[in-house]
């Protein structure tokens, strides 16, 4: 359970500003880079437990677009979706609006002690996601977060990250950001609205969340999970700084496991 102190940092805030929120889900979200091969992976790990999802919860759930992929695959399963920001809420209210009672939404702040509480109501879960969203607290915050994830589990349940990692150099960083750059000005050919790569890299280099990034080695996070106890831990993809890593809470023993 969480005992850590409320510890939002206020960049973080910049994420419940309607205009911000709509310039990402429009521009940036549709150009990260490999982003269906990403989810690709991450449902490939949570079919990987070889049993239905009947609970789920997604993390930061932004507009939706994870749990989307898990509703679609588990018709009988059910998400709970955390988001501290309104606008995104709304954006996954309209998404999904056609799985009606199969989710629920919670704009409860996973920074605030009170949070675990909140959604345990609805667990254990079989499988607990995050898209892009724990890496805008401390490493000690995400360390809590990664304990409560493991309590909130049930048994052989599986946790699967999407996340924005620490690169292990500057000179690995800038070629991430060239990565990124390209993604974003192919995503919008077509576009009468689009924008020159000059153009798309100044605002990409100058963007508002950008002080929220609070970004961590996949190689520490991954150890982190190995510490809290998750078993077959590892980092699933990597390209430059978009890892997916997880890990697996441990199946219960059977009687026949102790002879």
């Amino acid at each position: 359970m969480t005992t850590y102190q409320k510890s939002v940092f206020p960049s973080a805030a910049v994420w419940k500003d309607s205009a911000l929120v709509e310039n990402f889900l429009d521009r940036v979200r549709k150009g990260v880079p490999l982003a269906e091969a990403q989810i690709d992976v991450m449902m490939r790990v949570i079919e990987g437990r070889g049993q239905p999802v009947n609970v789920f919860m997604d993390l930061g759930c932004g507009d939706g677009i994870l749990a989307s992929a898990i509703l679609a695959e588990y018709p009988d399963a059910a998400g709970v979706l955390v988001d501290f920001s309104m606008p995104m809420i709304q954006a996954a209210i309209a998404n999904l609006k056609s799985y009606g009672r199969r989710i629920h939404f919670s704009t409860v702040d996973y920074a605030d002690p009170n949070w675990y509480d909140t959604v345990a109501a609805h667990g254990p879960y079989d499988a607990i996601v995050s898209g892009f969203s724990i890496h805008h607290h401390s490493d000690r915050v995400k360390q809590q977060i990664y304990r409560d994830v493991f309590d909130l589990l049930g048994p052989g349940g599986v946790f699967v990250n999407m996340e924005h990692v620490r690169s292990a150099s500057k000179w690995l960083e800038a070629v991430h950001d060239d990565f990124f750059i390209d993604s974003l000005w192919a995503s919008q050919v077509g576009r009468s609205d689009s924008e020159s790569r000059a153009q798309i890299a100044a605002a990409y280099h100058s963007r508002d969340d950008k002080a929220a990034n609070i970004l961590a080695p996949v190689e520490s996070q991954c150890q982190w999970l190995r510490q809290i106890g998750f078993q077959d831990v590892d980092c699933y993809f990597k390209a430059f700084e978009l890892a997916v890593f997880g890990g697996r809470k441990p199946p219960q023993k059977s009687i026949n496991d102790f002879d």
